[in-house]
């Protein structure tokens, strides 16, 4: 009498509730590893991005003798108010060198006036752009530009009231006063005694601005950063969601004025996120529209944020950087030993 081998047709039990758990534990182990190499990924995106903006700006500097600068018109002479004197943001000069040369073609600007009038019949333009320039009446100024986005900062391709920005140019160590509602004072005045003591680099005066950029008019040459073109930070991360004026995008002449005054991913209780976990004391140090910490450079990057310098090199620094050597990065003229960082 031959025996016949019974095979089995299912798994039990227990034996299934094994399987499940196993691969929860391979899903796990795994989960933090894609992660990882997908923000790898983009962060090196990102830094390829800066990579090209420093390009662009050094291809500007050979055309004009000079970094791009934000346009401001303060002749009184002309008329001109705060709104409609504006041509733009540093960005947007070096729209050619980023390969947008039909964007900067379409604007025109002598006829930008205030962003207020926002396209209204009699002028058919506002402060942004030349509505007719694009198809549906497309304003410039809500514009998403790859080039100018870090793909580690999700909030930052949102809409809003203008595309944003992750990158702008340095206004080194500026004194940055407070918003006087805010009553925070920390990290408000520059330490590196080299004239730049005047509030919010709003000058057109090299001699009282510690970095490459003014908040309008002014942008240094390559002669004037006497500290060496690989000791300066020449641009760098910012959050735009995290400052009431970065948050104003990448055309506004009014949102790209950040300084290293402000430690690196000094903690905002950005819009549309959620608070801070530790405020600071007084808590007006961490709100968005508190000009001395908000106007600073930040990053999704766990640790630091990068930073391309004046000499076109793209480095990581972490926001465990030693104050003082942060500031002697950004300050052009300082004449002082960096250090390692």
């Amino acid at each position: 009498m031959r025996t016949v081998a019974r095979t089995r047709s299912a798994f039990t039990l227990i034996e299934l509730l094994v399987v499940i758990a196993l691969i929860a534990i391979l899903v796990a182990l795994l989960l933090p590893a894609v992660q990882q190499a997908r923000e790898a990924a983009r962060r090196t995106q990102c830094k390829n991005n800066l990579k090209q903006i420093g390009l662009a700006i050094h291809n500007y500097h050979d055309v004009y003798g000079q970094f791009p600068l934000t346009i401001f018109n303060t002749d009184p002479a002309q008329g001109l108010t705060w709104s409609d004197g504006t041509k733009g943001s540093h960005l947007v000069r070096i729209l050619p060198y980023i390969e947008q040369a039909n964007i900067f073609q379409a604007l025109n600007f002598s006829t930008m006036v205030p962003w207020g009038t926002d396209g209204n019949a009699s002028t058919n333009t506002n402060f942004e752009m030349q509505r007719e320039s694009y198809p549906g009446g497309r304003r410039i100024k809500d514009i998403v530009l790859p080039a100018f986005i870090c793909p580690s900062d999700a909030s930052a391709k949102q809409g809003g009231w203008s595309a944003k920005t992750n990158y702008v140019m340095s206004m080194g160590n500026q004194r940055m006063d407070t918003a006087p509602w805010q009553g925070c004072t920390t990290y408000q005045d520059h330490i590196m005694n080299t004239n730049s003591h005047w509030g919010h680099g709003n000058t057109e005066n090299p001699a009282w601005v510690s970095g490459i950029i003014s908040r309008f008019n002014w942008a240094a040459n390559i002669a004037q950063i006497t500290d060496g073109t690989s000791n300066v930070i020449l641009a760098g991360e910012i959050r735009p969601n995290c400052g009431d004026h970065t948050n104003n995008g990448w055309f506004h002449f009014n949102a790209t004025w950040v300084a290293t005054t402000a430690p690196i991913n000094f903690p905002i209780n950005c819009y549309n996120e959620a608070p801070v976990a530790t405020p600071s004391n007084p808590p007006g140090c961490n709100a968005a529209d508190n000009w001395t910490t908000s106007q600073g450079f930040k990053s999704r990057h766990t640790g630091g944020a990068q930073f391309v310098l004046c000499d076109g090199s793209v480095k990581f620094i972490s926001e465990n950087i030693d104050y003082r050597t942060y500031q002697r990065l950004g300050d052009r003229r300082d004449a002082q030993v960096i250090g390692e960082y």
